[in-house]
């Protein structure tokens, strides 16, 4: 099986970016020495590279080449309501749509979150959320095969991935998320009806058991769908 190396490309400039590997005003390798460094066509270095101007983490100098934008950084903390809180909070009926629930294998990105080698089996959850039959949120999940395979087997478009986890007797202990802005590529902005490039927000999730990692997940959510709010005093 032959898998595309586009997303390793993405994973570690992301990374980088993100540690500050970039100066300010310093260009990102071409593409042409991407493709170069990492054995790929230039045509795979500029999905990578046109992915992370899409989310918001570089962009394009015609003619100078790719630069980080500065915006990205970690800020404190934030509480993530379920989509039944939200509904009740509107009194509107929520509902969950299952586009796959089967065993994969572990992109470049889950591989890393996961701690597996490229390709690995895992188990891979897609849903389609919302409330009153608008889509809001895409939901991406991928976790360890050991003890969740039961998943398959289980109503997963009734009820939260949380509680089945609880009630095949899995304890999420710990969770770490970070949440950005981006842009919707186009098969995501179809399956939430809404337009190529919309504004979206993008949370990426680490759950952990108490004995170690457990999965890695990604939510996309309209951006004129919601807001993340919180009360603190200063």
């Amino acid at each position: 099986m032959v898998v595309s190396k586009y997303p390793l490309i993405k994973s570690e400039l992301k990374q980088k970016l993100l540690a500050g590997g970039y100066r300010e005003g310093e260009a990102l390798p071409s593409e042409v020495t991407l493709a170069k460094h990492y054995g790929v066509s230039r045509m795979t270095a500029r999905r990578a590279v046109d992915e992370l101007e899409r989310e918001g983490y570089i962009f394009r100098v015609q003619g100078a080449g790719s630069f980080p934008t500065g915006k990205r950084f970690r800020q404190g903390v934030f509480r993530v309501r379920s989509l039944e809180e939200m509904a009740m909070a509107v009194h509107a009926a929520p509902f969950t749509r299952v586009l796959k629930a089967q065993i994969g294998v572990a992109t470049a990105e889950v591989a890393k979150a996961l701690g597996l080698n490229l390709g690995t089996a895992v188990l891979e959850v897609q849903r389609l959320r919302g409330i009153d039959e608008t889509p809001l949120l895409l939901e991406e999940r991928y976790f360890l095969i050991e003890n969740t395979e039961r998943l398959l087997k289980m109503p997963l478009h009734q009820e939260s991935i949380h509680a089945l986890l609880v009630s095949i007797g899995i304890t999420v202990a710990r969770v770490e998320q970070t949440l950005d802005a981006v842009n919707l590529d186009l098969t995501r902005a179809r399956l939430l009806e809404t337009q190529n490039g919309a504004a979206a927000f993008l949370m990426t999730r680490q759950s952990f058991t108490p004995n170690g990692i457990l999965g890695f997940s990604r939510y996309w959510v309209r951006g004129d769908g919601g807001a993340f709010a919180s009360a603190f005093e200063p």
